[in-house]
């Protein structure tokens, strides 16, 4: 509904007035005060004509939904069972499969291919470096070698 200020309605009610005069402000004023009354009561008409049809569709809805709901609340429990004996036979070997793929990461060690520095760390010094990083070890503990 649109927002009318106190200003904006005075300034319908002078233009009504200069435009009808003040002998017929009273009979437009009553018009007026109808056809709100009347736009009221069209929309409150309206309203409740499309909650009606809203509740006839979704009378035969809620019927479904409710003749569903207690079969589907049996499938869950017969299925609750058989699920979690699944899971509990499915955690060890998954467990166990993510140490080893973990471990074999570590277990792994590279060798170095490329050409050897004349100053710095040995191949074997760094590579050492790269699986204590791999490992979660703290390279920076204040040891500056």
């Amino acid at each position: 509904m649109p927002d009318v200020s106190l200003t904006e309605f005075a300034i319908i009610g002078l233009v009504v007035l200069i435009v009808f005069g003040p002998h017929r402000l009273p009979e437009i004023s009553r018009k007026a005060g109808q056809w709100a009354r009347e736009l009221r009561t069209i929309s409150r008409d309206f309203r409740r004509g499309i909650e009606r049809e809203v509740a006839v569709i979704n009378e035969p809805i809620q019927e479904i939904k409710k003749e569903l709901t207690g079969p589907v609340e049996q499938i869950k429990k017969d299925l609750k069972g058989p699920l979690d004996d699944l899971k509990k036979d499915f955690k060890k070997p998954l467990a166990d499969i993510e140490g080893d793929v973990k471990n074999l990461g570590r277990d792994a060690k590279a060798e170095w291919v490329g050409p050897v520095a004349p100053t710095g760390p040995t191949p074997e010094e760094a590579l050492e470096d790269l699986n204590r990083i791999d490992a979660g070890e703290d390279l920076l503990d204040g040891d500056p070698d």
